[in-house]
């Protein structure tokens, strides 16, 4: 859970393209009453993300994590897009192919700047 601005700097840069992303997030969904007339309305719901593109808005403390939807559930197909937003205080969970040593480095970066606050 990033708690600070340079977590975010941090989350930025160990996703890549292809990595699995997890986070609750709000899904806008349509549904259709017995009558036949259409509403939406937004609903929470945790989606497990293939990562597409990143984008990182600093002035927001922000990261868009774009990709497709690879667990479904009962609000989101497997296969559809969606778009987390991840931010200060907001748990995920990153899964990888494989942890290389670039990305493994820049973990003990982490951790060791927390262990000398």
């Amino acid at each position: 859970m990033p708690e600070e601005a340079e977590d975010m700097w941090h989350t930025y840069n160990l996703l890549q393209i292809g990595d699995s992303l997890m986070a609750s997030t709000i899904r806008k969904v349509q549904t259709e009453s017995s009558t036949g007339s259409v509403g939406s309305s937004r609903v929470r719901t945790t989606l497990c993300l293939c990562v597409d593109t990143i984008d990182f808005d600093s002035q927001a403390c922000q990261l868009r994590v774009k990709g497709t939807n690879i667990q479904e559930n009962q609000y989101v197909k497997m296969g559809a897009y969606h778009t987390i937003e991840l931010e200060l205080n907001r748990k995920f969970t990153l899964a990888k192919k494989i942890w290389d040593s670039v990305v493994l480095d820049r973990i003990g970066e982490c951790v060791l700047e927390v262990d000398q606050l």
